[in-house]
């Protein structure tokens, strides 16, 4: 038998996995846990985890810290040395194996001495019950402790990294390119990392490991705006019926986002019978209120993408941030006017060093402004291309013109006021009356414009602590058409 911990009704709580991610950054408040605590929580015992009677961190107990998995899910068996398992339940010696002929092997608790086990008091919501494996089952979880622990060494050198730039002991750029080369890899197998975890709570209903993993990923993908990939975890978390309730909101949103429109209404009507209307969140009433409107235009967005992908010939821009790269695929049939001003802009290194001024969860992230506080230009302004018949929409991801506001009728904009800045969008916008150019999408970064600090210039006070912004370092141009980019600029 391979005990396991069952999930039942857990509660949150906040582990950042990128807190490492950025040298530079400021250390968050304390509920945030440091690296080493990351790699105990999610490194099970005998592959580096907690050992003996340790308390459990936080109010998930993965099943390695409640009782040692066996020997297949810690370590092989040529590592182990004993095919004997170390839970205490002892198995028949096998009929064929030739005991005489070779010397007692040590077994794994004679390796690794643990404490006495005795049970450990299991927080609410937690059960732990007794369940066979199958090989199927043992295979899965054998695939998340070994992924698990990759990203855990990751994170670990990244640590280390960390702590030699900080100590002044290694500013060099060789350090620094490192860091960003670990960064990357970190946030590819978290990304990696969460279907398996999905997989292992589907094929062990209420599994306490991967519950509690998937609850505290999509606990920080939340304060990120991060939501690719997120739906399939959050399904499968609400129909064990766990009870956070941020589930469903975010479960709503990556709903909406991955055009499960069917399924966004009556997730938003299940949180708001269990928690109130008042409960709910801006976003979430302008994702419900643009339900009606948007299935249509997300058909017509995924067939231009559809003729975008199959032509393959669409510019593409890079930017490397202080929190890592993001690629830009840029709509030139559809505004190639913008398109060839943006395409100049990056080549003539105007965008270099520019800050991110405005970042704001779950809305838009602003950049482009060679001023930093949203009054800048480059001397020059675009004709407007939103009323072209091709023109795109807004959704997650896609970059449209900032332009100036029209002071005389508040809520609208001048005509033609297009200039260097630029917004990303981080959810869908429908504006009552569209009037900016959408010129572009993220295609890669969507995760690296959410751990963008948040800076909101209408929460500032005299006690707010200004932190810097996030920056473009440099841009460049990574693909474009074989033609002259010249641009139309709008005379007054």
């Amino acid at each position: 038998m391979s005990p396991r911990t069952l999930l039942s009704s857990p509660e949150p709580f906040l582990l950042d996995p990128h807190a490492l991610l950025d040298p530079h950054a400021a250390r968050r408040p304390t509920r945030r846990w440091l690296a080493a605590i990351a790699v105990a929580w999610f490194t099970p015992l005998g592959i580096g985890g907690l050992g003996g009677d340790q308390p459990a961190w936080g109010p998930f107990v993965p099943a390695s810290q409640v009782i040692a998995q066996d020997v297949a899910l810690e370590k092989p068996l040529d590592e182990a040395g004993s095919s004997e398992p170390t839970d205490g339940v002892s198995q028949p010696e096998s009929e064929t194996s030739d005991s005489s002929n070779s010397a007692p092997k040590p077994s794994v608790e004679a390796e690794t001495p643990r404490a006495p086990r005795t049970p450990l008091a299991l927080p609410p919501g937690i059960e732990q019950v007794d369940i066979e494996l199958t090989d199927a089952q043992r295979e899965v979880v054998r695939q998340f402790v070994d992924r698990r622990k990759i990203w855990a060494q990751t994170l670990v050198e990244l640590r280390s990294l960390e702590i030699l730039y900080s100590n002044g002991d290694d500013r060099s750029s060789e350090n620094l390119q490192r860091f960003a080369e670990l960064r990357e890899r970190a946030r590819s197998e978290l990304r990696d990392l969460l279907p398996v975890a999905v997989q292992l709570f589907e094929a062990i209903p209420k599994d306490g490991e991967s519950g509690s993993f998937m609850v505290t990923l999509l606990d920080y993908f939340r304060e990120q705006s991060i939501y690719e990939g997120t739906y399939p975890a959050t399904k499968v978390l609400l129909e064990a019926e766990v009870p956070v309730p941020f589930l469903r909101l975010v479960a709503a949103r990556a709903a909406f986002l991955e055009g499960h429109f069917d399924e966004v209404l009556p997730i938003y009507q299940a949180f708001v019978d269990e928690h109130g209307i008042d409960k709910l969140e801006d976003i979430d009433q302008q994702l419900a209120g643009l339900l009606e409107i948007y299935p249509e235009w997300w058909e017509q967005e995924l067939a231009a993408r559809q003729a975008d992908a199959e032509a393959d010939d669409l510019p593409r821009v890079r930017f490397e941030t202080t929190r890592g790269p993001i690629v830009i695929e840029l709509f030139e049939n559809s505004a190639p006017n913008t398109v060839a001003n943006f395409i100049q802009l990056i080549e003539g290194g105007f965008y270099d060093e520019s800050e991110f001024y405005q970042v704001i969860s779950d809305l838009l992230a602003m950049g482009g402004d060679p001023v930093g506080d949203g009054s800048g230009t480059s001397g020059k302004f675009l004709p407007d291309e939103h009323e072209r018949p091709d023109a795109r929409r807004i959704f997650r991801g896609s970059l449209f013109m900032a332009k100036m506001s029209d002071t005389s009728q508040p809520g609208t904009y001048i005509p033609n006021s297009a200039s260097c800045q630029f917004v990303i969008a981080l959810m869908p916008m429908a504006p009552r009356q569209m009037s900016q150019t959408v010129f572009g999408r993220v295609i890669e970064g969507m995760d690296v414009i959410g751990s963008f600090r948040r800076i909101d210039p209408s929460k500032k006070s005299e006690q707010t602590v200004i932190l810097p912004p996030e920056r473009i370092i440099s841009g460049s141009v990574i693909r474009k058409r074989d033609h002259d980019y010249s641009v139309e600029y709008h005379q007054p």
